[in-house]
């Protein structure tokens, strides 16, 4: 009566396995060692589970609540305020003015060269 019969060993692997695919789960869904915390957590459960459950990090959710990858950064709620990006440095040099007389629609604002009757971008009517 002294010794475990086999099926108490099968139970508790089955309990061990159980909980170690769940902190892979769970792991992987916040960013950390999955592997890692799973094998230790079937090996010495008793030591790594605790463990784990101390040491996890919180889940980043996106904007329909589905994780996103380690290192994502929400954008601000709507109505904060954040600097604006500095601009971006020239790539190559602005293309040369073509030759003539420029002139800017009344209507939308775009360029447009020599004198017509109707915007080329809008159709408005031109002076």
């Amino acid at each position: 009566m002294g010794n475990a019969s086999g099926g108490s060993y099968l139970i508790g692997f089955l309990i061990a396995g159980a909980i170690a695919f769940w902190v892979y789960s769970d792991a992987k869904k916040r960013g950390m060692n999955a592997a890692g915390w799973a094998a230790g957590t079937f090996l010495l459960c008793i030591v790594f589970l605790p463990l784990y459950l101390i040491m996890r990090k919180p889940v980043v959710t996106g904007p329909v609540g589905m994780p996103v990858p380690p290192g994502y950064i929400p954008p601000p709620p709507p109505g904060t305020y954040t600097q604006p990006l500095p601009p971006p440095p020239p790539t190559a040099a602005a293309p040369a003015q073509p030759a003539g007389t420029m002139h800017f629609c009344t209507q939308c604002g775009q360029r447009y060269e020599g004198t017509l009757k109707f915007c080329p971008n809008c159709g408005a009517p031109q002076e």
